[in-house]
């Protein structure tokens, strides 16, 4: 019997034990969250544009001739060619620049149509009409303002018979690269600035950055009327451009 007794005291005496210790651990966890709380945090947003010029422009023409015979018609385009060759060279563009594709061949059919006695349409057959050649030109320059020029200038040649029309250029810049290096750093910078203003004016502190990530670029045509993307604009229409950029910023509040 006295053992028995003993037995439900040590039972019940390691209850109470264990419910001490387990108040005990939740009050010190407590205490510990209260001497280290967790840390309040900001997230801004910097930002940055820039205006550039295009360097490098890329400029296509296509000339044509027609002949109901190949031999003819090829003759005659290899004679333009050399024809838009010796004006494109007299414009002071290199012959290194210039880029001549292969000749296109189609066969020209046109349809006649045959009719019975009311004037009624019973049947109509192909009828061949002649060979049309076609031949691509390409300008690659760094040389922009004269090659915009060239690209004007260049259906004068209409006049020496040579059937040729002119694309619009496009324009690129080289230096790309470079540029979005620098404008991530200003646009980081305008973040932090951002950051460190609205924490000091409520009297904090601003602490170390915890997260960074830069938003796509955007680059507009200047004075035209591009429109920002998901997935980024590039604008290789306008020789003048803007790029812009966004990074975003998540700094700890000491």
């Amino acid at each position: 019997m006295k053992n028995e007794i003993k037995f439900y005291w040590v039972i019940g005496g390691s209850i109470v034990l264990s419910v001490f210790i387990l108040s005990s651990f939740s009050t010190l966890r407590s205490s510990v969250s209260y001497f280290f709380p967790n840390k309040d945090d900001i997230s801004v947003t910097g930002s940055t544009r820039m205006d550039f010029t295009s360097n490098l422009i890329v400029w296509k023409g296509q000339f044509i001739k027609k002949d109901m015979n190949l031999k003819n018609a090829y003759s005659q385009i290899k004679k333009d060619k050399k024809t838009i060759q010796d004006f494109l060279l007299s414009k002071n563009v290199e012959d290194s620049e210039i880029v001549f594709k292969s000749i296109n061949i189609i066969k020209d059919y046109k349809n006649k149509s045959k009719y019975n006695n009311d004037g009624d349409k019973v049947d109509s057959e192909k009828i061949f009409n002649g060979y049309w050649l076609s031949q691509e030109v390409e300008i690659t320059s760094k040389n922009v303002d004269l090659i915009e020029n060239v690209s004007n200038d260049i259906t004068e040649l209409i006049e020496q018979d040579v059937y040729i029309t002119s694309s619009p250029p496009k324009y690129y810049y080289t230096n790309l690269g470079e540029l979005k290096i620098e404008m991530i750093k200003n646009a980081a910078e305008d973040g932090l600035l951002r950051a460190q203003t609205s924490v000091k004016g409520g009297g904090g502190k601003l602490g170390e950055l915890l997260e960074t990530s830069i938003g796509v670029f955007q680059i507009l045509g200047e004075n035209s009327n591009d429109s920002f993307s998901w997935g980024g604009t590039l604008n290789t229409s306008h020789k003048k451009k803007t790029a812009y950029v966004n990074v975003k910023q998540r700094y700890e509040i000491d």
